[in-house]
């Protein structure tokens, strides 16, 4: 009796952490692979989305008995209270102040010797919700990511990636750019990211903002920062 209980415990501990996200940890930053943040996208879509599409419901759910007047004081104070409820849930987890850098592979298409350029790729594409009913997912215009969108059977898409008109160019010598080839496996952009839900919910519509904050390219194996910008303060 007491081993099956041992072992209902430990099964227990294990999906609960199982049913965590990187959002539920105390970190104010940290560090993930692709579809780790991708989780911590879609738990904060998720909130947003229920509330704008909780406010569609009130709007077509005027009772015949109330006056236009009625109807929009209670459209007002429900709107209030859905906003309410995502800025609470925006504090709880410190939003505004977190920040969440993600690994994207690079790669090393080819170096200019007499223009010391290496023009560098990345493959890696962070899936977040697409654009749908009731709300937008935003990514600030800026020079290194775009958030596309593309339909597939049917299906809306949407990806986090890097900018590949122009693809990035890498100012650097001879003797660096030869290393990074040597170590192409570890050399990856780190790109740091918040989330904005300063406009959350605005009207009748949810937003979610990804801000890409930060990027840089950096050789994994042994943390040398070949490069580093700010993108959006």
């Amino acid at each position: 009796m007491k081993v099956s209980l041992i072992i209902f415990a430990i099964v227990a501990a294990a999906c609960n952490l199982a049913a965590q996200t990187p959002l539920d940890a105390p970190e104010m930053e940290q560090t993930l692979a692709a579809g780790d943040f991708s989780d911590v996208v879609k738990s904060v879509w998720d909130v947003v989305k229920k509330g704008a599409d909780d406010y569609q419901d009130e709007i077509v759910s005027r009772n015949e008995f109330e006056t236009t007047a009625d109807f929009e004081a209670r459209l007002q104070q429900r709107h209030n209270d859905i906003a309410a409820t995502i800025q609470t849930f925006a504090e709880s987890k410190k939003i505004g102040q977190r920040l969440f850098a993600v690994w994207m592979r690079a790669t090393l298409v080819k170096y200019n010797a007499d223009t010391q350029i290496y023009t560098i790729t990345s493959p890696t594409q962070i899936l977040v919700p697409p654009s749908a009913q009731n709300i937008v997912t935003t990514c600030p215009q800026n020079p290194y990511l775009v958030l596309s969108e593309t339909n597939h059977k049917g299906y809306k898409f949407a990806y986090l990636l890097l900018k590949t008109k122009p693809e990035y160019s890498w100012h650097v010598d001879k003797e660096t750019a030869k290393k990074a080839k040597y170590n192409e496996g570890n050399v990856f952009f780190k790109v740091w990211f918040r989330f904005d839900l300063s406009k959350a919910f605005a009207g009748n519509q949810g937003e979610l903002t990804i801000v890409p904050v930060k990027i840089a390219l950096i050789n994994k194996s042994d943390n040398t920062t070949f490069w580093s910008d700010d993108i959006i303060k």
